[in-house]
């Protein structure tokens, strides 16, 4: 349903976060275009999508809607391709032989593993062993 509604206004969803903080319902949208999104982009898509929620009496206190920011969650496969040759920081599982924390260059991907240049060395990281990928940018 969001991201129908996101679509008719030729913006991508990226994620949603649904929270509950002190008894208070917090729902999270990150949007996102190819060009980014401004204010008024937030704005049209949080009208929509509350009144999305209020014709389904979905329950919720808060909205906020926004663009992923600059260090924004890396999940599809899209993403990937989007973002290669960025500064990534990976997630690991616990289970996984080598590092937890990971940041190097996203360099691409395959159905099995994602591929990352760490300090000048090729690292293939199972898909299954991630648990998050984020942008890292170096200021």
């Amino acid at each position: 349903m969001v991201e129908e509604r996101l679509n008719e206004l030729e913006l991508e969803l990226v994620n949603i976060e649904y929270r509950k903080e002190n008894k208070e319902q917090f729902l999270r949208v990150f949007i996102d275009k190819d060009n980014g999104v401004d204010l008024d982009m937030c704005s049209q898509a949080n009208r929509a999508i509350k009144e999305s929620f209020d014709e389904q009496e979905i329950p919720y206190d808060y909205l906020e809607v926004s663009s992923p920011g600059l260090d924004r969650v890396l999940k599809k496969e899209r993403d990937w391709e989007r973002f290669s040759g960025y500064r990534v920081r990976i997630k690991t599982r616990k289970s996984f032989p080598g590092p937890q924390r990971i940041t190097g260059i996203l360099l691409g991907f395959d159905s099995e593993n994602i591929a990352v240049e760490l300090e000048g060395e090729l690292l293939k990281v199972p898909r299954e062993m991630i648990t998050i990928i984020r942008l890292h940018p170096e200021f």
